[in-house]
């Protein structure tokens, strides 16, 4: 289905906004106030990052031999006599091949409508900026790393297999020249979500992850994407529940069978207006690294300790997943790893502290690149994870 098609079915089937009056059984939901760049920070970091869907094993390795889909490879690692399996995105390291990952990214114009006391607050969150800062960002274009020049998750999943691949070191995971969809319009009532406004002025929303979930996949249904492309859903100040999240799950394949779906939701909010550590990019690219490590959300690890132990803070996980943004930037000691700063030009883009798979193989030495256990400061992580007994 072409994208201007796409549209105008859209159009029938996604709600969209109609300013007036207030329906009468609208419930009042007055804007939410937050005082001050503290109470800012506490909404971000009370959302987090969140898993949602995963498919079995077995359904996403039949998926690896899939030639329509994305490439990816399949290893495992053992701790004790414990074998955990995974795969992740890209031809295998030791083939030398380059792999060029398609993504669309969509964007949502979210249209607040119908809040505050007397149901009269209406607020619509315009992507395009958003977009525009993504994909000028470093998850597309070349910046400088501690293991040199590249695409973050190049070079991020480079340095984690840099004595495994071939001995020309010519293996890359490439992300493609982006495409763009034309932006879809999404409305937000109070029966739906949430309007939150900072002593500034400045906006931000919230929905349900249910919610954000059930409208992107009925986009995915009218936009037919190919099974090769990554989607990666986009909104500017607005959340769901959590600051952004991957997914996997099973749709009709068009010839009888089914084949694996994945995609990317993540938030933008404005590095003017909010902390660091939830600027621009820096949701993008915790669960891009997370989508590339994980991309069917089912690679099992055993559940682990928020690092560093040295913080009074740190607890278990109870998450026994490779998600390799979470233990720096998802828990109670996030605030011991700071943004990245990344410079593209004359913008600079905030990249939160990422871990290696190595990390949670409890490899002593890890056996990536100069040893690294975490990405883009390998400084910041010395010792693999801590695992609750």
């Amino acid at each position: 289905m072409s994208l201007q098609k796409f549209l105008v079915a859209g159009l029938a089937v996604l709600p969209m906004v109609a300013l007036g009056a207030s329906p009468a059984h609208m419930p009042i939901k007055p804007v939410e106030m937050l005082q001050n760049r503290q109470e800012v920070m506490n909404h971000f970091r009370a959302l987090g990052y969140q898993a949602h869907g995963n498919v079995a094993r077995a359904v996403s390795d039949h998926e690896e031999w899939n030639e329509r889909s994305f490439p990816t490879f399949s290893s495992s690692f053992s701790i004790g006599n414990a074998r955990f399996p995974f795969t992740m995105v890209g031809y295998p390291p030791k083939s030398g091949r380059s792999t060029e990952i398609k993504t669309l990214v969509i964007p949502l114009r979210m249209n607040f409508v119908f809040f505050g006391a007397h149901s009269d607050v209406n607020h619509s969150f315009e992507p395009r900026p958003a977009v525009t800062n993504i994909t000028n960002s470093p998850l597309y274009l070349p910046a400088h790393f501690p293991n040199g020049t590249g695409q973050f998750v190049d070079q991020m999943q480079r340095a984690a297999f840099w004595n495994q691949m071939d001995e020309e070191h010519r293996w890359h995971v490439y992300m493609d020249e982006p495409k763009v969809a034309p932006t879809i319009d999404i409305e937000v009532t109070p029966a739906i979500g949430t309007l939150s406004q900072d002593a500034a002025g400045n906006f931000f929303g919230d929905v349900p992850i249910d919610f954000m979930d059930s409208q992107a996949q009925t986009i995915l249904q009218l936009l037919e994407v190919d099974p090769d492309t990554l989607p990666i859903f986009v909104t500017d100040n607005v959340t769901a529940q959590a600051l952004g999240y991957h997914t996997a799950y099973t749709v009709p394949d068009g010839e009888g069978g089914t084949r694996v779906q994945t995609f990317i939701y993540t938030s933008w909010l404005d590095p003017r207006v909010v902390a660091p550590i939830f600027a621009d990019v820096s949701t993008f690219n915790h669960e891009l690294a997370e989508w590339t490590n994980d991309p069917f959300t089912n690679n099992q690890v055993p559940d682990w300790n928020y690092p560093p132990q040295t913080d009074p803070k740190p607890t278990c996980s109870f998450n026994p997943s490779l998600e390799v943004g979470d233990p720096q930037g998802n828990g109670p000691t996030f605030a011991d790893y700071p943004a990245i700063e990344v410079p593209v030009g004359h913008v600079t883009y905030h990249l939160q502290q990422l871990v290696l798979w190595q990390w949670f193989a409890d490899q002593v030495p890890s056996s990536a690149f100069g040893g690294w256990y975490t990405f883009p400061n390998p400084a910041t992580l010395k010792v693999p994870a801590v695992f609750f007994p």
